[in-house]
């Protein structure tokens, strides 16, 4: 576990941003937990990380509302599996779950990778793909009831999973024998669904 300091928290639209000084080396696809000591953890994705700031974008006012008036927070992370980055990316995203993706997106396009997005009812800072563009990798956020729609080798984010310990150990998170708080938090449609 490792302490961030609070730079600011910033309230978007529907969204809190929140800015954390920590160091540590966080990869395209992994995720953070905010530990409420002899409380709870909260697993959160990562909004951005650039510079030695860790964004996190919560939509829960009662959780921001834990940590406002805090200097510093204590996160467990990184934690999940990377995901390997193409040269060509899609973003598939709806409303506020356009945020679970802007990190690996941000990464792939800070190293110089082809990044577009389709975003339904979003602002993205991304350019949309013309229907004939071909992509290598697709990374999704989207409701459950959506990923039937998706190409099997896309990886979703699995926002709709319970994270309990965020190591594998008790299960709860277990969808078709994979374990997203270890494998995830992006997983394969394929792996997903039946």
């Amino acid at each position: 576990m490792i302490y961030g300091k609070i730079l600011q928290i910033k309230e978007k639209k529907t969204i809190f941003e929140v800015s954390i000084e920590v160091h540590f080396n966080p990869l395209p696809g992994q995720y953070v937990s905010l530990v409420f000591p002899s409380e709870n953890e909260i697993p959160l994705g990562i909004g951005d990380y650039y510079d030695g700031v860790l964004s996190l974008f919560i939509e829960s006012e009662k959780i921001v509302n834990k940590i406002r008036n805090k200097k510093f927070v204590i996160l467990k992370g990184p934690l999940g599996k990377r995901i390997d980055l193409g040269r060509r990316i899609l973003g598939i995203a709806e409303g506020n779950l356009y945020y679970d993706l802007l990190f690996p997106l941000r990464q792939a396009k800070r190293q110089g990778k082809e990044v577009k997005v389709l975003c339904k009812d979003c602002e993205s800072e991304f350019e949309e793909p013309s229907r004939d563009e071909d992509f290598d990798t697709i990374l999704a956020s989207v409701n459950y009831n959506e990923i039937k729609y998706l190409p099997p080798e896309a990886y979703v984010y699995v926002r709709w999973v319970k994270m309990n310990c965020n190591m594998g150990v008790c299960g709860i998170c277990n969808i078709n024998g994979h374990l997203p708080c270890i494998e995830g938090p992006f997983m394969k449609v394929k792996d997903l669904v039946d």
